[in-house]
């Protein structure tokens, strides 16, 4: 047998990762609270387990903890959000998943996203966040919704501004349209203190209130093309819409997209 053929036979086989091996790992290793790490009985009594059910997590017998469990673990084991779902993963667990934080106008992942709009001109883009307000938006999302931009509200817009009229060409189908969404986003919320100040406002207002009280539901849009005049020079042109979810778990928003059809400018 050759050096070469000692060598490899020598070399231990990659396994798949284990929940027993992920947490004797993590347990053994530094962490701010304990550069040292841990040993079982400390972890134990930082969880709030017993000694002998860490010892089978460690072991593999206890293949299946709990949330709970899981939780404490990765408290306790300072998991950052990857580790945590690998965690909740080799258990065969589904995690919860955090609870995001709004995207701010101001903020620096909110610059990053302007970054992201302003690479998709000459396209319509903005960013939105979870109550429908204008977080940031491109200039040419600004050009075709006149005083649509940062911090305004796309309801509020479309039934106070005079402007939403004269460059949605097709008016009334887009507001049943958006007012159906918004009625299926307000029975989603927890918070309704900012629902019921909108609909207030909008109350006041006739054609809001004709279909609101007319009680449809929409979920996303059944038509993708949205047909829009240019204020300047009165041509209508065609945008195909795309919305996306933010995919970071730190912060929330959606993206609007809006694909320049035929007639743009």
């Amino acid at each position: 047998m050759s050096d070469n053929d000692i060598a490899v036979a020598t070399v231990e086989l990659l396994r798949t990762p284990t929940l027993a091996e992920f947490v004797r790992e993590r347990r053994t290793g530094p962490t701010p609270k304990h550069p040292a790490g841990l040993t079982r009985k400390q972890l134990a009594e930082a969880t709030h387990a017993s000694l002998g059910y860490i010892a089978k997590i460690e072991q593999g017998e206890a293949l299946n903890p709990g949330p709970a469990i899981l939780d404490s673990l990765a408290g306790v084991l300072c998991l950052d959000a990857a580790e945590r779902v690998h965690l909740y993963h080799l258990a065969q667990q589904r995690p919860t998943p955090p609870i995001p934080e709004p995207l701010r106008p101001n903020s620096t992942a909110a610059s990053m996203v302007r970054t992201t709009l302003d690479a998709l001109l000459p396209h319509l883009a903005a960013a939105l966040d979870e109550g429908w307000y204008i977080v940031d938006c491109n200039s040419a999302f600004g050009e075709a919704f006149p005083g649509l931009g940062r911090g305004g509200h796309v309801l509020r817009w479309l039934f106070t501004d005079p402007r939403a009229r004269i460059v949605i060409e097709e008016w009334e189908q887009e507001a049943r349209l958006m007012v159906g969404r918004f009625r299926a986003y307000a029975a989603a919320v927890n918070d309704r203190d900012e629902i019921d100040l909108l609909l207030g406002d909008l109350g006041e207002h006739a054609d809001f209130r004709r279909l609101w009280e007319d009680a449809h539901v929409r979920i996303g849009r059944p038509e993708f093309r949205i047909r829009l005049r240019n204020p300047k020079t009165a041509s209508v042109f065609d945008v195909i819409v795309q919305r996306y979810r933010s995919t970071t778990p730190q912060f929330t928003h959606q993206l609007f997209i809006g694909l320049l059809g035929a007639g743009a400018a």
